[in-house]
């Protein structure tokens, strides 16, 4: 996708501390479409690809296909449903695609002899980094750190951050420029509605 202006959150909310360990992959992932920039870091094969082996998760043998953008793509913006869950913002989030993604994955549940288990994948492909990241996701919902992972409740963003508020109730990636715009729109509104009545 071609770049627009270089405006909006993105580079402000990366001063966020990160999420705790392997979650911070997932809100990475996410993050590889920046709304407000018009930009997709995995939207080709080879963006996925690249994606993938800079972060461990795909063989240097295996190419991502269109078929694994597409694929990809959609359990991302699952995730990012599910993070704008977490913001208390309603919104459609297909589980299929997710249950799907994880049956390709042929995620095993694997014990190690230090006592700990985690959910791996059988196949070294663009389906089992999926499921390297939905292993992830399944881990922070059982220690509960998924519920803080959230997206921007500003519609125009939607970036995704960790929630390292006190009280757990950040709504911005950046309250200084989502925060405000989405001040500035309620004014705006009341305005309106002040005006026609």
């Amino acid at each position: 996708m071609g770049s627009a202006p270089l405006t909006g959150s993105a580079p402000l909310t990366e001063s966020r501390p990160p999420a705790p360990g392997a979650l911070e992959l997932v809100r990475a992932f996410i993050n590889t479409r920046n709304v407000e920039r018009r930009t997709d870091l995995i939207d080709t094969p080879a963006g996925l690809t690249a994606w993938l082996r800079e972060r461990g998760l795909l063989d240097p043998a295996i190419e991502a296909t269109a078929e694994d953008v597409a694929r990809a793509v959609a359990v991302r913006e699952v995730l990012r449903a599910f993070a704008l869950r977490n913001n208390a913002v309603d919104c459609e989030c297909d589980a299929r695609i997710l249950n799907a993604a994880a049956e390709r994955s042929g995620l095993l549940l694997a014990f190690e002899a230090g006592g700990d288990s985690s959910f791996r994948p059988r196949q070294p492909c663009v389906d089992g980094a999926i499921g390297v990241l939905l292993a992830t996701v399944h881990r922070a919902m059982v220690d509960r750190s998924w519920s803080k992972l959230k997206a921007c409740a500003d519609p125009r963003c939607l970036w995704a951050y960790y929630d390292r508020s006190k009280n757990g109730c950040s709504r911005w990636c950046n309250a200084g420029l989502c925060g405000n715009r989405d001040k500035v729109r309620r004014f705006r509104e009341r305005q309106r509605d002040g005006a026609a009545g």
